[in-house]
């Protein structure tokens, strides 16, 4: 027959529900708190006519291994891209363009690219690369 005592042995566990609640609760108070922790001077700007505000836009142009050039998500020749850029850019509204091109196209194409982009006096233009991971 079994004892009563190895019948009813006290099982030693760890309750981590409260700690999880708790890390849980932290998680949304930063999440909640993260975006008001600003380093800025809290200043009541004057209104005025002369203070417009632009609507900005930044525009990614993408180059596939292939030559193909896509404005955003439209597909696009490089005959009609001087001229789809020179539009863009008179309306004002385009401040910045991110160049993004694959590792196997033309160096040549690329240029003529970038060259049609400085020519529409779109001066902001980045260059899009994946940072390599370095081994230690």
């Amino acid at each position: 027959m079994t004892n009563y005592k190895d019948r009813y042995k006290a099982q030693i566990q760890m309750n981590i529900t409260s700690m999880i609640d708790v890390v849980f609760m932290l998680l949304i108070i930063f999440i909640i708190a993260a975006p008001l922790m600003r380093a800025e001077v809290d200043v009541k700007l004057p209104k005025s006519a002369a203070a417009r505000t632009k609507e900005e836009t930044a525009i990614t142009v993408s180059i596939t291994k292939d030559g193909q050039i896509f404005l955003g998500k439209t597909p696009i020749t490089l005959d009609e891209f001087p001229d789809k850029i020179k539009q863009l850019a008179s309306t004002g509204r385009v401040t910045s363009i991110s160049l993004k091109g694959d590792e196997g196209v033309n160096y040549g194409l690329v240029m003529q690219v970038v060259g049609h982009i400085k020519e529409a006096g779109i001066e902001n233009l980045g260059l899009v690369a994946t940072p390599e991971k370095r081994g230690r």
